[in-house]
Protein backbone atom coordinates (compact mmCIF):
# COMPACT_ATOMS: atom_id res chain seq x y z
CA UNK A 1 0.00 0.00 0.00
CA UNK A 2 2.53 1.98 1.24
CA UNK A 3 4.58 1.32 -2.37
CA UNK A 4 0.99 1.96 -4.67
CA UNK A 5 0.73 5.93 -2.64
CA UNK A 6 4.07 6.68 -3.24
CA UNK A 7 3.38 6.29 -6.98
CA UNK A 8 0.40 7.70 -7.07
CA UNK A 9 2.20 10.88 -5.28
CA UNK A 10 4.88 10.50 -8.10
CA UNK A 11 2.42 10.68 -10.95
CA UNK A 12 0.70 13.20 -9.03
CA UNK A 13 3.51 15.23 -9.31
CA UNK A 14 4.59 14.51 -12.39
CA UNK A 15 1.54 15.53 -14.13
CA UNK A 16 1.44 19.10 -11.38
CA UNK A 17 4.66 19.43 -13.28
CA UNK A 18 3.92 19.43 -16.92
CA UNK A 19 1.02 21.59 -16.41
CA UNK A 20 3.12 24.26 -14.64
CA UNK A 21 5.58 23.30 -18.17
CA UNK A 22 2.43 24.36 -19.87
CA UNK A 23 1.57 27.36 -18.02
CA UNK A 24 4.78 29.04 -18.29
CA UNK A 25 5.73 28.06 -21.89
CA UNK A 26 4.93 30.99 -24.36
CA UNK A 27 1.86 29.15 -26.70
CA UNK A 28 1.65 32.18 -28.37
CA UNK A 29 5.42 31.13 -30.55
CA UNK A 30 4.48 27.54 -30.94
CA UNK A 31 1.50 28.90 -33.16
CA UNK A 32 3.48 31.46 -34.78
CA UNK A 33 5.98 28.22 -35.48
CA UNK A 34 5.95 26.74 -38.90
CA UNK A 35 6.44 23.38 -37.81
CA UNK A 36 4.16 23.19 -33.87
CA UNK A 37 3.45 19.07 -34.36
CA UNK A 38 5.71 16.31 -35.18
CA UNK A 39 4.64 12.07 -35.61
CA UNK A 40 7.11 9.79 -34.98
CA UNK A 41 6.85 6.13 -35.61
CA UNK A 42 9.10 4.33 -33.14
CA UNK A 43 11.42 1.04 -33.19
CA UNK A 44 13.31 -0.17 -30.88
CA UNK A 45 14.28 -3.04 -28.14
CA UNK A 46 12.89 -3.19 -24.30
CA UNK A 47 15.28 -4.92 -22.03
CA UNK A 48 13.24 -5.91 -18.93
CA UNK A 49 14.61 -7.46 -15.81
CA UNK A 50 12.48 -10.42 -16.02
CA UNK A 51 14.74 -12.51 -13.44
CA UNK A 52 11.49 -14.73 -11.82
CA UNK A 53 10.61 -15.48 -15.40
CA UNK A 54 14.14 -16.78 -16.85
CA UNK A 55 15.08 -18.39 -13.95
CA UNK A 56 11.86 -19.48 -12.31
CA UNK A 57 9.55 -20.50 -14.76
CA UNK A 58 11.13 -21.19 -17.71
CA UNK A 59 12.90 -24.08 -15.25
CA UNK A 60 9.51 -25.31 -14.38
CA UNK A 61 8.96 -29.13 -14.88
CA UNK A 62 6.33 -30.27 -15.85
CA UNK A 63 5.51 -32.76 -12.53
CA UNK A 64 2.84 -35.95 -13.33
CA UNK A 65 1.54 -38.88 -12.27
CA UNK A 66 0.45 -41.85 -14.68
CA UNK A 67 -1.18 -45.08 -14.89
CA UNK A 68 1.10 -47.78 -16.88
CA UNK A 69 0.11 -51.13 -17.69
CA UNK A 70 1.87 -54.02 -16.66
CA UNK A 71 0.54 -57.16 -18.13
CA UNK A 72 -3.10 -56.55 -17.50
CA UNK A 73 -2.77 -54.68 -14.49
CA UNK A 74 -2.49 -50.56 -14.51
CA UNK A 75 0.57 -49.31 -11.69
CA UNK A 76 0.10 -46.00 -10.89
CA UNK A 77 3.70 -44.48 -11.45
CA UNK A 78 4.29 -40.63 -9.36
CA UNK A 79 6.35 -37.47 -9.10
CA UNK A 80 7.14 -38.16 -12.86
CA UNK A 81 9.08 -35.19 -14.17
CA UNK A 82 9.21 -33.87 -17.59
CA UNK A 83 11.71 -30.95 -18.25
CA UNK A 84 11.69 -28.63 -21.06
CA UNK A 85 13.42 -25.62 -20.15
CA UNK A 86 13.38 -22.20 -21.98
CA UNK A 87 16.22 -19.99 -23.58
CA UNK A 88 15.85 -16.67 -21.30
CA UNK A 89 13.80 -13.39 -22.77
CA UNK A 90 16.70 -11.12 -22.39
CA UNK A 91 15.34 -8.23 -24.66
CA UNK A 92 12.90 -7.98 -27.53
CA UNK A 93 11.28 -5.63 -30.18
CA UNK A 94 8.95 -2.29 -28.95
CA UNK A 95 6.94 -0.39 -31.95
CA UNK A 96 5.18 2.22 -31.31
CA UNK A 97 3.88 5.81 -32.22
CA UNK A 98 4.24 9.42 -30.54
CA UNK A 99 3.15 12.89 -31.36
CA UNK A 100 5.03 15.72 -30.20
CA UNK A 101 3.62 19.40 -29.47
CA UNK A 102 6.09 21.97 -29.71
CA UNK A 103 5.59 24.81 -26.73
CA UNK A 104 8.44 26.59 -27.29
CA UNK A 105 12.57 26.52 -28.88
CA UNK A 106 13.10 24.44 -25.56
CA UNK A 107 10.05 22.56 -24.32
CA UNK A 108 7.48 20.08 -26.20
CA UNK A 109 4.99 17.96 -24.99
CA UNK A 110 4.58 14.29 -26.27
CA UNK A 111 2.26 11.81 -25.78
CA UNK A 112 2.27 7.85 -27.72
CA UNK A 113 1.67 4.81 -27.26
CA UNK A 114 3.35 1.37 -28.20
CA UNK A 115 3.41 -2.51 -27.75
CA UNK A 116 6.42 -5.17 -27.10
CA UNK A 117 6.66 -9.21 -27.29
CA UNK A 118 8.92 -11.65 -25.85
CA UNK A 119 8.81 -15.08 -26.77
CA UNK A 120 11.10 -18.18 -26.08
CA UNK A 121 10.55 -21.58 -27.56
CA UNK A 122 12.30 -25.12 -27.20
CA UNK A 123 11.97 -27.99 -28.90
CA UNK A 124 12.90 -31.54 -27.71
CA UNK A 125 12.54 -35.52 -27.83
CA UNK A 126 11.44 -37.59 -25.04
CA UNK A 127 9.31 -40.24 -23.31
CA UNK A 128 5.89 -39.76 -22.12
CA UNK A 129 2.84 -41.72 -21.25
CA UNK A 130 -0.43 -42.27 -22.86
CA UNK A 131 -2.86 -44.89 -22.62
CA UNK A 132 -1.39 -47.01 -19.93
CA UNK A 133 2.09 -47.00 -22.15
CA UNK A 134 5.50 -44.97 -22.36
CA UNK A 135 5.83 -43.43 -25.85
CA UNK A 136 8.12 -41.52 -27.56
CA UNK A 137 7.43 -37.34 -28.28
CA UNK A 138 8.52 -34.89 -29.65
CA UNK A 139 7.51 -31.90 -27.49
CA UNK A 140 7.20 -28.27 -28.46
CA UNK A 141 7.50 -25.84 -25.39
CA UNK A 142 6.38 -22.17 -26.03
CA UNK A 143 6.11 -18.51 -24.32
CA UNK A 144 5.34 -15.52 -24.81
CA UNK A 145 4.81 -12.65 -22.41
CA UNK A 146 3.56 -8.90 -23.83
CA UNK A 147 1.97 -5.62 -23.08
CA UNK A 148 0.57 -2.71 -24.55
CA UNK A 149 1.54 0.99 -23.20
CA UNK A 150 0.19 4.53 -23.22
CA UNK A 151 2.26 7.55 -21.74
CA UNK A 152 2.53 11.60 -21.35
CA UNK A 153 5.88 12.95 -21.17
CA UNK A 154 8.00 16.22 -21.42
CA UNK A 155 10.90 16.86 -23.93
CA UNK A 156 13.67 19.57 -23.12
CA UNK A 157 16.09 20.66 -25.96
CA UNK A 158 19.84 20.66 -23.92
CA UNK A 159 21.36 21.86 -27.31
CA UNK A 160 19.96 22.34 -30.10
CA UNK A 161 20.84 23.76 -33.88
CA UNK A 162 18.22 24.39 -35.84
CA UNK A 163 17.33 22.29 -39.02
CA UNK A 164 21.03 20.93 -37.87
CA UNK A 165 20.46 18.48 -34.69
CA UNK A 166 19.27 18.90 -30.90
CA UNK A 167 20.45 17.18 -28.20
CA UNK A 168 17.18 16.48 -25.36
CA UNK A 169 16.38 14.98 -22.22
CA UNK A 170 12.96 13.63 -21.73
CA UNK A 171 10.59 12.55 -18.73
CA UNK A 172 7.48 10.57 -19.52
CA UNK A 173 4.64 8.72 -17.12
CA UNK A 174 3.81 5.31 -18.37
CA UNK A 175 0.58 3.20 -18.15
CA UNK A 176 1.65 -0.36 -19.13
CA UNK A 177 -2.00 -2.20 -20.13
CA UNK A 178 -3.37 -5.67 -21.28
CA UNK A 179 -0.23 -7.52 -19.95
CA UNK A 180 -0.36 -11.08 -20.99
CA UNK A 181 1.27 -14.34 -20.33
CA UNK A 182 0.69 -17.33 -22.84
CA UNK A 183 2.58 -20.79 -22.15
CA UNK A 184 1.99 -23.59 -24.65
CA UNK A 185 2.93 -27.16 -24.19
CA UNK A 186 2.41 -29.75 -27.87
CA UNK A 187 3.40 -33.20 -27.38
CA UNK A 188 3.52 -34.84 -30.72
CA UNK A 189 3.34 -38.93 -30.50
CA UNK A 190 5.96 -41.02 -32.44
CA UNK A 191 4.40 -44.14 -31.16
CA UNK A 192 2.37 -46.32 -29.33
CA UNK A 193 -1.82 -45.76 -29.03
CA UNK A 194 -1.65 -42.29 -29.58
CA UNK A 195 1.12 -41.85 -32.79
CA UNK A 196 0.51 -39.02 -35.04
CA UNK A 197 -1.66 -37.72 -32.62
CA UNK A 198 -0.98 -34.23 -30.75
CA UNK A 199 -1.67 -34.15 -26.92
CA UNK A 200 -2.08 -30.07 -26.44
CA UNK A 201 -2.49 -27.60 -23.07
CA UNK A 202 -2.45 -23.74 -22.92
CA UNK A 203 -2.05 -21.31 -19.86
CA UNK A 204 -3.23 -17.99 -20.88
CA UNK A 205 -3.05 -15.46 -18.08
CA UNK A 206 -3.72 -11.40 -17.93
CA UNK A 207 -2.50 -9.03 -15.28
CA UNK A 208 -4.00 -5.67 -14.26
CA UNK A 209 -2.39 -2.01 -15.41
CA UNK A 210 1.43 -0.63 -14.25
CA UNK A 211 2.23 2.94 -13.40
CA UNK A 212 6.02 3.76 -14.38
CA UNK A 213 8.22 6.52 -14.33
CA UNK A 214 10.93 6.79 -17.82
CA UNK A 215 13.67 9.36 -17.51
CA UNK A 216 16.02 9.38 -20.88
CA UNK A 217 18.22 10.83 -23.32
CA UNK A 218 18.45 11.08 -27.32
CA UNK A 219 19.71 13.17 -29.64
CA UNK A 220 18.56 14.19 -33.28
CA UNK A 221 19.58 14.91 -36.86
CA UNK A 222 17.89 17.08 -39.59
CA UNK A 223 17.85 15.89 -43.00
CA UNK A 224 15.42 18.37 -43.62
CA UNK A 225 13.76 20.86 -42.07
CA UNK A 226 10.88 18.73 -41.92
CA UNK A 227 12.24 15.52 -41.08
CA UNK A 228 14.95 14.06 -38.75
CA UNK A 229 16.36 10.55 -37.45
CA UNK A 230 16.06 10.30 -33.45
CA UNK A 231 18.20 8.24 -31.08
CA UNK A 232 16.98 7.31 -27.35
CA UNK A 233 18.27 5.42 -24.12
CA UNK A 234 15.47 5.38 -21.65
CA UNK A 235 15.07 3.28 -18.20
CA UNK A 236 11.60 2.19 -17.18
CA UNK A 237 11.03 2.08 -13.29
CA UNK A 238 7.91 1.21 -11.36
CA UNK A 239 7.65 1.04 -7.83
CA UNK A 240 5.92 -2.37 -7.53
CA UNK A 241 5.80 -5.36 -9.01
CA UNK A 242 2.73 -7.08 -10.79
CA UNK A 243 1.28 -11.13 -10.75
CA UNK A 244 -1.13 -12.63 -13.08
CA UNK A 245 -4.56 -13.31 -12.12
CA UNK A 246 -7.29 -13.61 -14.48
CA UNK A 247 -6.20 -17.20 -15.59
CA UNK A 248 -7.23 -20.37 -18.33
CA UNK A 249 -5.69 -23.58 -18.38
CA UNK A 250 -6.80 -25.37 -21.35
CA UNK A 251 -6.25 -29.10 -22.07
CA UNK A 252 -7.02 -31.91 -24.12
CA UNK A 253 -5.76 -34.90 -22.44
CA UNK A 254 -8.80 -37.02 -21.74
CA UNK A 255 -9.46 -39.11 -18.27
CA UNK A 256 -9.05 -42.03 -20.91
CA UNK A 257 -5.33 -41.43 -21.38
CA UNK A 258 -4.12 -42.17 -17.67
CA UNK A 259 -2.14 -38.88 -17.18
CA UNK A 260 -2.51 -36.28 -14.13
CA UNK A 261 -0.45 -33.19 -14.88
CA UNK A 262 1.02 -30.27 -12.06
CA UNK A 263 1.67 -28.09 -15.08
CA UNK A 264 4.79 -25.96 -14.64
CA UNK A 265 2.60 -22.72 -13.74
CA UNK A 266 -1.02 -22.74 -12.28
CA UNK A 267 -3.45 -20.11 -10.35
CA UNK A 268 -2.79 -20.95 -6.62
CA UNK A 269 -6.01 -22.80 -5.13
CA UNK A 270 -7.93 -20.90 -2.64
CA UNK A 271 -7.85 -22.99 0.57
CA UNK A 272 -11.66 -23.03 2.05
CA UNK A 273 -11.42 -21.25 5.30
CA UNK A 274 -8.50 -19.03 4.91
CA UNK A 275 -7.99 -15.85 3.70
CA UNK A 276 -5.27 -15.49 1.16
CA UNK A 277 -4.63 -12.60 -0.93
CA UNK A 278 -2.36 -15.01 -2.88
CA UNK A 279 -5.40 -17.13 -4.32
CA UNK A 280 -6.01 -17.15 -7.64
CA UNK A 281 -2.28 -15.67 -8.33
CA UNK A 282 -0.15 -17.42 -10.87
CA UNK A 283 2.62 -19.38 -9.27
CA UNK A 284 5.29 -21.79 -10.85
CA UNK A 285 6.75 -25.10 -9.78
CA UNK A 286 10.39 -25.11 -8.22
CA UNK A 287 13.16 -26.43 -10.54
CA UNK A 288 13.50 -29.46 -8.33
CA UNK A 289 9.61 -30.13 -8.18
CA UNK A 290 9.42 -29.57 -4.40
CA UNK A 291 6.37 -27.08 -4.73
CA UNK A 292 5.05 -23.88 -6.38
CA UNK A 293 6.61 -20.27 -5.66
CA UNK A 294 4.93 -17.26 -6.12
CA UNK A 295 5.63 -15.35 -9.04
CA UNK A 296 5.92 -10.83 -9.23
CA UNK A 297 7.21 -9.44 -12.46
CA UNK A 298 8.40 -6.26 -13.30
CA UNK A 299 8.94 -4.23 -16.60
CA UNK A 300 11.91 -2.55 -15.01
CA UNK A 301 14.80 -2.00 -17.67
CA UNK A 302 16.52 0.02 -20.34
CA UNK A 303 14.93 0.89 -23.76
CA UNK A 304 16.60 1.30 -27.09
CA UNK A 305 14.46 3.25 -29.39
CA UNK A 306 14.96 4.81 -33.10
CA UNK A 307 12.47 7.16 -34.31
CA UNK A 308 11.76 8.98 -37.46
CA UNK A 309 10.22 12.38 -37.07
CA UNK A 310 7.98 14.10 -39.62
CA UNK A 311 7.35 17.83 -38.52
CA UNK A 312 4.23 19.58 -39.15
Amino acid sequence: MLRRGMMRRASFLFISYLAGILARCDVAYAKQDEYQWSFSPILGIHAPNLTALNAGVFRAPLLYEADLLNGDTPTRITNQFFRNPLPSINYAPLAGVEFQWKLDKENALLIGGSTWQGASESTINGMFPVQGFEANVTNSRRATLSYNEFYLGWKHNAISVPDKYNLYFRLSLHEIFDIGYREDWVFLYLDGPAATFKKIFVIDSKATGVLMLQPGVGGEVFFKKWLSLGFEANYSYGLSKFTFRNNNIERDFLPTDGVFMNTPVRPRPAVSGVSDPEAGNLEYQAEDGSGYQRLRLSFNGWKALLKINIYY
